[in-house]
């Protein structure tokens, strides 16, 4: 059989591509000898066919690669930044829906816009609505909406724990001065 199609098989057999596939230059004799599926195995078992190991880049390059932005800054999976991002906003859209200063009728198309992530930031939002007439112009949402919450929303405050007074500690007491140990007959021990 051709060295091609031995190749071909081993790969197929190993479940990589063909060119991650070595032949020992050795054993090339033998290999060339094999006629079926099942020799092509035999001659993996023996070691004569081997699949190279993966190459890739170095796990620093790749995590370089996922972040958002360039190098500097916190390295974030984008969908974890598109995931605080949108949650922001949504927190804002309940807020003005909260205040009165949005109507519950145009809340649903914002969601939607929120939603498709057509907005940059919480600002760039205001501003939008802002412009569209959404919102009065001289709107400023409340500081604590721009401020994160501590816990997730509906949860009360974690309350301190109570302070702990430290367990009183007995005087040492000498053996002398201890009763003696008596048994049920009255005899001491």
């Amino acid at each position: 059989m051709a060295i091609a199609t031995i190749r071909r098989l081993a790969a197929d057999i190993l479940h990589v591509g063909e060119n991650k596939i070595r032949i020992s230059p050795d054993s090339l004799k033998e290999a060339e000898g094999a006629l079926t599926r099942v020799d092509v195995k035999g001659l993996i078992d023996k070691g004569i066919i081997t699949k190279l190991k993966p190459q890739g880049r170095a796990s620093t390059r790749k995590k370089e690669r996922r972040s958002v932005g360039k190098r500097r800054g916190i390295m974030m999976e984008p969908k974890d930044a598109w995931m605080m991002k949108v949650r922001a906003q949504r927190r804002l859209l309940r807020t003005l829906t909260a205040d009165g200063a949005l109507k519950k009728g145009t809340k649903r198309s914002v969601y939607g816009k929120v939603k498709s992530g057509i907005f940059r930031n919480k600002r760039a939002m205001l501003i939008y609505l802002k412009d569209n007439g959404l919102v009065a112009k001289d709107y400023e949402p409340a500081k604590a909406a721009f401020v994160k919450k501590a816990g997730k929303p509906g949860t009360p405050p974690k309350a301190k724990p109570a302070a702990v007074k430290p367990p009183e500690q007995k005087a040492p007491v000498h053996r002398e001065a201890q009763p003696s140990a008596v048994n049920k007959k009255g005899e001491s021990r």
